[in-house]
């Protein structure tokens, strides 16, 4: 004999949890897709899996035929989102009885979707669909197996189709809301409350805790700390959280509390491995932004082996743009025979990033398309082979792969029903819905003992002793689609269209019968963010309920803390533990460093002799304990960019060696180069929305150029070179450095220009005082060889200004001559300064924190590098670009 099969039904979405472990045979509990799967299954109808966007993809086809003008509007705006929300229509209609037939009574836009179905026979079938084949199977003589089908909702709750179905099934009586909280106990009234019950207020007792939170952080560890109290409970306790990250976050707290964890999850987009389809779809137009190029070389998982991708990453941080020089640098070495010997290499770098893009703001092919996500598709698939034949290999690794590969195909069959264009945002459209909710990501396993989590309380299946209600707050419903007048037309035409309060009384008598089974006591936790949401219907009905003593002055987490009154709560009780928390390290003037342990380097530089006198400490840990901090590849700012890129341009045009142009010649090939080089070399600008920036750097890289020239032309200079190595010694250790431009005369004499984006007032003020180091060290170092110190001068790119010591050969008209110390006193008093305050590199005393001592403990000299009288707030230009300021204590960690 057939064992009768037990069907528990309700017309609210989704399964009902178990506990892990709770296995029952011949029996489901669900929502409408588990009784209809179960229909299919038993007469032979089963259907394979098609995605919502195969189904939207195939009704746009449809309503592509239509003439009516408003929807071919829509259409053309955005046919994706258009063809989504009347197919979202239809679904509706059907169900309420709709058989697509065409009336004049009918609203307009049902009647476009009578004309769109008319003669037509869909492939991917939604739910109404699936009802009518299974009513038709019934009718046809098919039997269903022994079963009897309890319904949590009444009948007439249903829309048509479903009653159509429901009514030649066995059905039994729906159950009755039950009340399982102790008899007279809070919990019984709150239970009896929402069961619709005539009760008294609710008075907190040990069966009813109601208690505040300021933080995130204090509620998961008030939970936390109260399951670990009462071990015995874990099992039969729910988890009631629509926050899937605040679940993790709990889930992080039990795992380091030693607790089983319940399995929270959240699904996102943000998967790296989902990543690479919108990433290498985004590199179709051009310029390339490098920011997307970036993002895709760095990608955890991505198709790019590490070496290669780490290193034209590199590129990008120098040069940011595909094709720059940098970039075609290092792509020439990864791809020397030596290095790539068969050409793997080279060919996948091909066909992932260098190919034949289109303008941006143009249409893209939707054959470029289908190639982009073909290359995805195989990519992912390829792992998904590999990993099936590992015995460890993680679930949710392998289950992303084949989410991608499955994105990738599904877009790939999508491209194809769209034409032979796409736009940028229908594209973006696509992959949207292809990419759906993303991929679901466990921190923790679900273990067994460990409590039940449910993102509502309609989950709630079976009766539990304890029931924890993590956020109070919930989301709005979605409205109806429908106005009132075409749910009076659609009633007159006979479709029994919901509108919504059907489904909204199903979910709310769903989520009572969850909140009913409790059995022991509820602890409801009201988070910050509850107060900017609209109050949970269930827990407002019991809220109203609460005594006014209870809603002004409730208990809040952080208060019962630091009171210690870990049984305020009770039975939801936990520890507190006092903890001293350790200071911060002082501020440390000066370090006790062996001798022994310092030597100087090798070679010497103007920023590392600069450092060397500003802060001991920082040179020591940068030069000799080679501390160095982690980072993270990222383009360069905006600021820094810009002047590495004029710097770059003035090297390609002017930096040949060759007799110096006129002005006038100087700024047209400059402004050429400048407009052929930026989308190669500094993308960011080049991107539609940088015009105005576009725009004023050229501006400001023409008035540059043009200060330039004429200050070398009126000193009868030429230039030697861009980036020349510096040459000559300081105490015996060679230079090390290059100088941004090296002019020199017929006479032998030379001419330094160091080149800054901005900081007018930085520069001026080295000048004036005397504290042009870096000059001076670079003209000290030239002057070994010419016999002589050259002139030199800063030149700022942003306002096309020289400045340049009064008297020097490139104080011509236009150029700032400044009264200042000439070049020799200024590196004589930077090498005494040197000399006099080493005492830490070369004997046992302490290595000083400069920064920090007061101006009077500095050794004669410093001031070239330090301020003496900086405001409270201010902090030393030295200190400003040091990665060690925790060590030393400038930067307090709290």
């Amino acid at each position: 004999m057939i064992p009768e099969c037990q069907l528990f039904i309700r017309r609210v979405l989704g399964s009902l949890r178990s506990r892990v472990g709770d296995i029952r045979l011949n029996e489901l509990r669900g929502g409408p897709e588990t009784l209809l799967q179960w229909l299919e299954t038993q007469l032979g109808l089963p259907i394979p899996d098609a995605p919502v966007a195969s189904r939207i993809a195939e009704y746009a086809t449809a309503l592509d035929s239509l003439d009516n003008s408003k929807i071919g509007a829509s259409l053309l705006i955005d046919r994706w989102a258009t063809a989504s929300e009347l197919l979202a229509r239809r679904d509706e209609l059907m169900l309420a009885g709709w058989d697509e037939s065409d009336s004049e009574t009918l609203p307009p836009v049902v009647r476009a979707l009578a004309q769109a179905a008319d003669g037509r026979t869909f492939t991917f079938l939604g739910e109404a669909d699936r009802l009518r084949r299974v009513l038709g199977a019934l009718d046809a003589g098919q039997v269903l197996p022994p079963h009897r089908c309890t319904l949590a909702d009444p009948l007439e709750r249903w829309p048509l189709a479903w009653r159509n179905v429901l009514s030649r099934l066995t059905l039994a009586e729906p159950p009755q809301t039950r009340v399982n909280g102790p008899s007279g106990s809070a919990l019984y009234v709150a239970q009896s409350t929402i069961c619709g019950q005539d009760s008294p207020a609710i008075e907190q007792d040990p069966s009813f805790r109601y208690v505040h939170s300021r933080s995130q952080s204090a509620a998961v560890e008030l939970v936390a700390a109260a399951l670990a109290e009462s071990r015995e409970k874990l099992a039969n306790t729910v988890i009631c959280c629509e926050d899937d990250e605040l679940a993790l976050r709990l889930d992080a707290c039990l795992n380091r509390l030693g607790l089983p964890t319940s399995g929270a999850s959240a699904t996102s987009r943000a998967h790296p491995i989902l990543q690479l389809l919108p990433l290498s779809l985004a590199l179709c137009w051009e310029p390339v932004d490098p920011q997307t190029l970036l993002d895709f070389l760095t990608l955890s998982v991505g198709p790019i082996p590490k070496r290669a991708a780490r290193r034209l990453a590199g590129a990008l941080q120098m040069q940011p743009g595909l094709g720059s020089r940098e970039w075609e640098t290092v792509l020439e070495n990864l791809c020397l025979p030596d290095n790539d010997p068969e050409e793997v290499l080279k060919q996948r770098l091909d066909h992932w990033l260098h190919f034949d893009r289109v303008t941006k703001g143009d249409d893209i092919p939707t054959s470029l398309v289908r190639l982009r996500a073909g290359l995805v598709a195989q990519w992912a698939g390829g792992w998904v082979a590999v990993l099936e034949q590992e015995d460890d290999c993680a679930a949710e690794l392998l289950e992303a792969f084949r989410s991608a590969a499955g994105q990738a195909s599904l877009l790939r069959e999508l491209a194809e029903s769209q034409g032979n264009m796409l736009s940028e945002p229908q594209l973006k459209r696509l992959v949207e819905e292809v990419t759906g909710a993303g991929a679901a990501a466990t921190a923790f396993p679900e273990a067994d003992g460990g409590p039940t989590r449910v993102r509502s309380l309609a989950e709630v299946r079976d009766p539990y002793a304890r029931l924890i209600w993590l956020g109070l707050g919930t989301s709005d419903a979605a409205g109806s689609r429908w106005s009132t007048r075409h749910m009076r037309d659609l009633r007159s035409a006979g479709v029994e269209l919901d509108d919504g309060s059907q489904a909204v009384t199903a979910l709310r008598s769903a989520e009572a019968s969850g909140f009913g089974s409790i059995t022991e006591a509820l602890l409801a936790v009201l988070l910050p963010q509850d107060l900017e949401k609209r109050w949970h219907p269930i827990w407002l009905a019991m809220r109203e309920r609460l005594s006014q003593e209870n809603l002004d002055e409730p208990a809040v987490i952080e208060d019962l803390v630091s009171r210690g009154e870990g049984n305020a709560l009770q039975p939801f009780t936990f520890r507190c533990q006092p903890t001293t928390i350790k200071p911060p390290p002082p501020e440390r003037r000066l370090w006790d460093i062996p001798a022994d342990l310092l030597k100087e380097p090798p070679t010497v530089s103007a920023t590392e002799l600069a450092d060397r006198l500003a802060c001991p400490l920082k040179w020591t840990l940068e030069r000799q304990a080679k501390l160095y901090a982690g980072s993270t590849a990222r383009l360069p700012d905006n600021f820094r960019l810009k002047g590495n890129f004029c710097h770059s341009v003035l090297e390609q045009v002017l930096g040949d060696g060759e007799e110096l142009p006129s002005p006038n010649d100087a700024v047209v090939r400059v402004l050429a180069a400048f407009d052929a080089r930026l989308p190669l070399d500094a993308a960011p600008l080049a991107q539609p929305d940088q015009l105005l920036e576009q725009r004023r750097l050229r501006q400001e890289l023409e008035l540059a150029t043009r200060r330039l020239v004429e200050a070398l032309a009126d000193g009868d200079y030429r230039i030697v070179g861009f980036e020349v190595p510096l040459s000559g010694q300081a105490s015996g250790k060679d230079f090390k450095g290059r100088i941004d431009c090296l002019a020199a005369r017929d006479d032998g004499q030379e001419a330094i220009i160091d080149l800054k984006y901005g900081g007018r007032k930085k520069y001026q003020s080295l000048v004036e005082e005397g504290k042009t180091l870096q000059l001076a060290t670079y003209a000290y170092g030239r002057s070994q060889s010419s016999g002589s110190f050259p002139a030199v001068a800063y030149l700022v790119l942003s306002e096309g200004l020289l400045f340049t010591p009064s008297g020097s050969p490139l104080a011509g008209a236009g150029n700032h001559a400044i009264d200042g110390d000439s070049m020799r006193a200024v590196w004589q008093r930077f090498s005494d300064a040197l000399t006099q305050a080493s005492d830490w590199l070369t004997t046992d005393a302490p290595v000083p924190a400069r920064p920090l001592q007061n101006a009077a403990e500095w050794p004669a000299g410093t001031e070239l590098t330090l301020e003496a009288n900086l405001k409270a707030d201010e902090l030393q230009a030295v200190c400003r670009y040091c990665d060690y300021p925790n060590i030393c204590g400038v930067r307090r960690i709290h």
